[in-house]
């Protein structure tokens, strides 16, 4: 009878052990799922504000005289979570390059490199958006 109840409660132990096991598995993917969303959100909407600020460039670059568009080096970029460009404030700070390749006397190809950090965990990984464009010389003066 004595080795019955000590066998009935070392079975009860193991059921606590498996059951607690299994919550810490629960706990565990529920976490991990809930840190990889905040990381897939943050990356959208950085590549979300990458994509404004990169069309507010190339706007700018269309805008310049043809003989004006030239590479650029490396500036700081940084974007407001209300949309602003070119701001202090914010949480997306990066860098912007601009290549400009001659393709023939009337065209140039604009390619715009956004970059910036986004925080994984402990660590900062870069990331980068890149966007092109043509642009043209028309004849009168304007540009496209």
């Amino acid at each position: 009878m004595n080795k019955l109840l000590y066998l009935k409660k070392a079975s009860t132990l193991i059921e606590v052990l498996v059951s607690v096991a299994v919550v810490l598995i629960f706990i565990v993917a529920a976490v991990t799922s809930l840190l990889n969303s905040q990381f897939l959100a943050s990356i959208s909407k950085h590549k979300l504000q990458a994509m404004y600020v990169a069309q507010q460039i190339l706007e700018q670059e269309r805008r310049l005289s043809f003989a004006n568009i030239t590479t650029q080096p490396s500036l700081p970029v940084t974007l407001d979570t209300n949309g602003t460009y070119n701001t202090t404030a914010d949480d997306f700070l990066g860098n912007r390059i601009i290549t400009v390749i001659n393709l023939d006397a009337y065209r140039k190809g604009v390619q715009l490199q956004i970059n910036w950090k986004e925080q994984v965990l402990a660590n900062k990984v870069t990331m980068a958006e890149y966007y092109s464009t043509n642009i043209t010389n028309d004849p009168s003066g304007i540009p496209n």
